[in-house]
């Protein structure tokens, strides 16, 4: 018995669209790792570039500290001859942090040679209620 799948083309057409419109993006790669006195974060971004990464650290609604590592990709519209670009949020990963995580103290670099975001989240005390933006640094 041959078994033929037949797939609309309007299906098709939608499906390279998407991929397009996503930019055939890849799956983010994390590594955690527990030393003597934090955790550190390894995670592997192929196709982003550092610049255009951005971190935040903020309470969820149920009271847990979470850490936000996302970018912005541009979208693009027309009206009346005008070119105008918009921005829009892409999530690459959310990390709910542990207890006991200094927020204040968090740091982030990237690794040009492993070309790889390594986040430090130093062992400290919790703060209720905060938020922060991390710098990204290069080494």
């Amino acid at each position: 018995m041959k078994n033929k799948l037949n797939i609309p083309k309007e299906m098709l057409m939608n499906i390279d669209f998407i991929n397009t419109v996503n930019g055939g993006m890849s799956a983010s790669a994390v590594h955690l790792k527990e030393n003597e006195n934090d955790y550190e974060v390894h995670v592997k971004i192929p196709g982003i570039e550092v610049e255009d990464m951005q971190i935040e650290i903020l309470k969820t609604p149920k009271g847990k500290s979470a850490l936000k590592l996302f970018h912005l990709l541009p979208v693009f519209g027309t009206e009346k001859d005008e070119v105008h670009e918009w921005k829009s949020i892409r999530v690459i990963n959310n990390f709910i942090l542990p207890d006991g995580v200094a927020h204040e103290e968090i740091s982030a670099d990237y690794d040009r040679a492993g070309r790889e975001l390594i986040l430090r989240l130093p062992f400290g005390h919790d703060a209720s209620g905060f938020r922060k933006t991390v710098d990204i640094g290069r080494i």
